[in-house]
């Protein structure tokens, strides 16, 4: 879903004000926290979703001339994917629920233009983007923080955390500590990817860190070690320079402190026995872990989907299909997880969308995802375009591998700052990426000609 054209000219020198960037910053925020809802009909509906309608209250026909303009420039063959859509909503087993999710899926569809239109018509400046996104991983970070000294320094247990192996796990706002991870790497690689760091935003990826080795989510750790294996293969210098010589000290840093015990008189627990307690939650021998839990729950998404290959069960409608047609079509089969309870949903956003969409959908979902993240020689336009895309990788690639829904709407928000980098003024980069050309800063880079095309 990429534009075929070049982007209208616009006046890169203007700035965006300091309200529209709070906005912003608040919007991208609260789509991280789960905590933060009004119930609607029994469906939760994040206080961030309204915030992005909120967006376009601001200038309402300058956004709806850039997203206009973005849609017009694209190619027509991605709206395809509406013909598998509506084909697995017709044969669903909960039509209701189908509907529902095909209007969630045009939705988030919605918030890629609304993210690109508003950065666009409030002409954000790449460093504004990236200060922007910067101030809403502190404000997630903080919510951890404020869990974590509410649980272990005032002994009061907010925000409904895990205990898992007698260690409350510190999921902030985000509801699950995976999902605090999953939120806070859909950021943290803008901020990461960038040649020169403030203070600032040295502090917040400081406090993020703390709060992601605290949270002891296994997921974090598998994207901490991918986004640097990332920076080392696309830009030796930034891996040098902010992951090997920030990141990783301060992961370090951080899983060295001793966690205090919840319980009054109970000693601290150091890092190296938080490291081994929760390095047993990975042996899928263990037929208890959380590992084996999730091999498991894939293991029954992938029968249904062979099952059901072509359109699946139904978008959201696979609980519906376990409890009426399961045990009819596949006799059998274990229903049961790895702690005795029901499997009545997927915690794996392609295995989902096998299962419950069908090949022909998720084989269109993954050519739409490969086709926007395709960058032409690997030449960035810029360090926030390079940090965009790690975001996107990382979530596409291992976080939905974890991830319990494919319709994350803070992930198609990222997507839109994705977008809206590859218009931005871009920076030279050579398309050989010989190791020495990588360790060229992008802002030393030399610039293009003002005629160069910009690369789709």
């Amino acid at each position: 879903m990429t534009p075929t054209s070049d982007a209208p000219t616009l006046p890169f020198a203007a700035k965006a004000s300091l309200a529209a960037a709070a906005l912003l910053c608040i919007t991208l925020f609260l789509l991280s926290a789960d905590h933060l809802f009004v119930a609607v009909g029994g469906n939760k509906i994040k206080y961030g979703y309204l915030f992005l309608v909120a967006l376009w209250l601001t200038k309402p026909k300058a956004l709806a001339n850039a997203a206009s303009d973005l849609v017009a420039r694209m190619p027509r063959w991605p709206f395809l994917i509406v013909i598998p859509v509506a084909i697995a909503v017709a044969t669903s087993s909960n039509v209701a629920r189908s509907l529902l999710w095909a209007l969630w899926l045009a939705f988030d569809a919605v918030t890629i233009l609304t993210v690109y239109a508003y950065l666009a018509a409030h002409r954000f400046t790449a460093q504004q983007i990236v200060n922007t996104a910067a101030c809403a991983l502190g404000l997630i970070a903080l919510g951890g923080l404020a869990q974590f000294v509410a649980i272990y320094f005032m002994q009061q247990v907010a925000l409904m955390p895990q205990k898992h192996f007698d260690l409350y796990r510190i999921n902030g706002l985000a509801g699950w500590p995976h999902f605090l991870c999953i939120f806070s790497f859909l950021l943290l690689p803008i901020l990461a990817a960038q040649e020169r760091l403030t203070w600032a935003q040295i502090a917040i990826l400081a406090l993020t860190t703390f709060v992601l080795v605290q949270s002891t989510a296994k997921t974090g750790w598998v994207l901490f070690v991918a986004m640097g294996a990332l920076m080392l293969c696309f830009d030796r210098r930034i891996f040098n320079r902010n992951y090997l010589l920030l990141l990783l000290p301060l992961t370090v840093i951080a899983l060295l402190i001793p966690t205090p015990s919840a319980d009054v008189g109970t000693p601290p627990i150091s890092g190296s026995e938080k490291v081994q307690v929760f390095a047993e939650d990975l042996d899928l021998s263990n037929r208890s872990t959380s590992g084996t839990d999730r091999v498991l729950i894939n293991q029954l998404g992938l029968r249904v989907f062979l099952r059901h290959p072509w359109f699946g069960v139904g978008p959201k409608a696979y609980d519906t299909y376990v409890f009426s047609r399961f045990d009819r079509e596949l006799p059998g089969a274990s229903r049961v997880d790895a702690n005795g309870g029901l499997i009545a949903k997927n915690e794996n956003i392609w295995v989902e969308w096998l299962a419950e969409c069908g090949l022909l959908f998720t084989a269109f979902a993954a050519l739409l995802v490969v086709r926007a993240l395709w960058v032409p020689a690997w030449s960035f336009r810029n360090s926030l375009h390079f940090g965009a895309w790690l975001a996107l990788v990382l979530y596409f690639g291992l976080s939905g591998q974890v991830s319990q829904t494919g319709l994350l709407t803070m992930v198609y928000a990222v997507a839109g700052i994705y977008f809206r980098a590859r218009e931005l003024p871009r920076v030279a980069q050579s398309t050989a990426f010989s190791r020495a050309e990588r360790r060229i800063p992008f802002d030393s880079r030399t610039p293009l000609m003002s005629n160069t095309r910009p690369g789709t």
